[in-house]
């Protein structure tokens, strides 16, 4: 039972970490746009 509830526990987690990371911003919706500058190669 502990193990499960720990797996289950460490992929919300892992999920949640994933959200945050890929939007960098704590509202998840919200996608900032990139200087033009960042972008020129």
């Amino acid at each position: 039972m502990k193990t499960k509830f720990a797996r289950v526990m460490a992929t919300a987690l892992g999920g949640l970490a994933v959200v945050f990371v890929s939007t960098a911003c704590i509202w998840v919706g919200h996608r900032p746009e990139t200087p033009a500058e960042l972008l020129q190669k």
